[in-house]
Order: C-alpha cells, then sequence, then structure tokens
C-alpha cells in the first residue's frame, strides 16, 4: 500500500491532494490569490506560472537563479501548461 497527501494552507487559499489504498484519489482546489506578505521557499507552479523562491519567472525563460537559496534552475515549458523544473 502507498500513500501520500500534500497540503498547503495560505491564508485565504486551500489545496489538498491525498492519495492512497483502495479509495483511489481526491484532490480539492479553493481559488485564492497569495498576498505580498507571503513567503516562498523552493518551486511553485500556480496557474502556469512558475515561481522560485518567492520570485516570478518571468514565462518562456530556460534557467534561472535564485538569489535566495544560491541554486539554478532549468525550466521547461511544453503544451497546455505543462511546466517542468528541474535544480541543476
Amino acid at each position: 500500500m502507498v500513500q501520500a497527501q500534500v497540503a498547503v494552507n495560505v491564508s485565504g487559499s486551500n489545496v489538498s491532494v491525498q492519495t492512497g489504498g483502495s479509495n483511489g484519489s481526491m484532490a480539492s482546489n479553493t481559488t485564492a490569490t497569495l498576498g505580498p506578505d507571503v513567503e516562498m521557499e523552493g518551486v511553485a507552479v500556480i496557474n502556469e506560472e512558475v515561481f522560485i523562491d518567492g520570485v516570478k519567472v518571468p514565462h518562456g525563460k530556460t534557467s534561472y537563479f535564485s538569489k535566495k537559496s544560491g541554486k539554478s534552475y532549468t525550466i521547461r515549458w511544453g503544451k497546455n501548461g505543462n511546466i517542468a523544473v528541474q535544480e541543476k
């Protein structure tokens, strides 16, 4: 049996994904916007927009260096909103 759970809670926003067991998968999403006081670390893809350490990466940019973490990333922009981000 494999189980996984991901939850993101930001004041006014809630995304929850649960998978496991014989129950199949369940996902829920509440639409909201992120306020200016939200601090983000790592990579987030929200509504076909890429954020790395809280900085919005311009659409079409294929590499990004984060001043905050000192890490470099490769970004592949696919069709239909498919976006892949990988640390170099």
